[in-house]
């Protein structure tokens, strides 16, 4: 028990400072922009992500059909930070195979986000357009660029 005090004491020294920003940047952006993903911000577009924190609560509030549906990754991503926390913390060791597990969930994310996007856009949660975006507003032609490109 000692020792996964210490680790876990270890990894919070050494990582504090980025665990911060990143929170103050995700208020920031909520705050100013009502939404969290950078890219939904600048473009207006929902990202490969868009639905995984929404997925991520339904799943630990027991809500496994809504998880499924805001974000089809949220269930396996789930069990990778489990294994991954299991083996640094309970374990004390390297969890086998991460690298290959992190390149499978990101090709899988890739693959779903085209699939989503086809299947749902603009019409579904969280694939929506958000229309208060930084690029709509500093290029007036950035919607009719859009539309041109069959995106919206």
């Amino acid at each position: 028990m000692k020792e996964i005090k210490e680790r876990i004491c270890q990894d919070i020294k050494n990582l504090w400072p980025a665990a911060v920003t990143i929170v103050f940047v995700m208020i920031m952006m909520n705050v100013v922009f009502h939404a969290f993903c950078p890219m939904v911000v600048l473009t207006g577009l929902p990202c490969p992500g868009c639905g995984m924190t929404r997925s991520l609560f339904y799943l630990l509030t027991g809500r496994i059909g809504q998880s499924v549906r805001m974000h089809p990754m949220g269930i396996p991503a789930a069990g990778i930070m489990l294994y991954y926390l299991w083996n640094r913390y309970i374990g004390g060791k390297r969890a086998k195979g991460m690298k290959f597990l992190i390149v499978t969930s990101i090709l899988l994310f890739v693959i779903l986000y085209f699939v989503r996007m086809y299947c749902f856009f603009p019409d579904r949660e969280p694939y929506v357009y958000m229309k208060d975006n930084i690029l709509a507003k500093i290029l007036p032609f950035y919607e009719q660029i859009l539309h041109a490109l069959q995106i919206l």
